[in-house]
């Protein structure tokens, strides 16, 4: 079973996206904020993560570039989560090495074929 780990600091976003992919089988780990997403990503060790920039304390921004720097979290892939409207923020992240992005307020649908296309590439 896959883990996706969500790092989102609106609780009502957490609950939305845990419901939607623990029916569809994948297991679900929320923290609200950076800080707990690098102790996560660590002792977690998820398959996927979802990423939401703004956030107080360590950003979106900054949880990806860390991750980018250690060798344990390179390989996993990071799909952003993020109010629309960031166009060259988001060709930087690209260029980065994120593999996807959702824009605030995301489909269900388009949500879990972006979860599932990444993790069957990663097979």
């Amino acid at each position: 079973m896959n883990k996706v780990l969500v790092i989102e600091d609106e609780l009502s976003i957490q609950k939305v996206i845990k419901t939607n992919l623990s029916a569809n089988g994948y297991t679900v780990i929320c923290v609200s904020s950076g800080e707990e997403g690098m102790e996560s990503l660590l002792s977690d060790k998820p398959d996927l993560v979802l990423l939401d920039l703004l956030m107080p304390g360590i950003s979106g921004w900054e949880v990806f570039s860390k991750m980018k720097e250690d060798a344990r979290l390179s390989h996993i892939p990071v799909i952003v989560i993020t109010a629309s409207g960031w166009g060259d923020g988001l060709k930087k992240l690209r260029d980065m090495g994120v593999q996807d992005f959702l824009s605030k307020p995301f489909e269900l649908n388009e949500l879990l074929q972006k979860v599932e296309k990444i993790l069957k590439e990663q097979k």
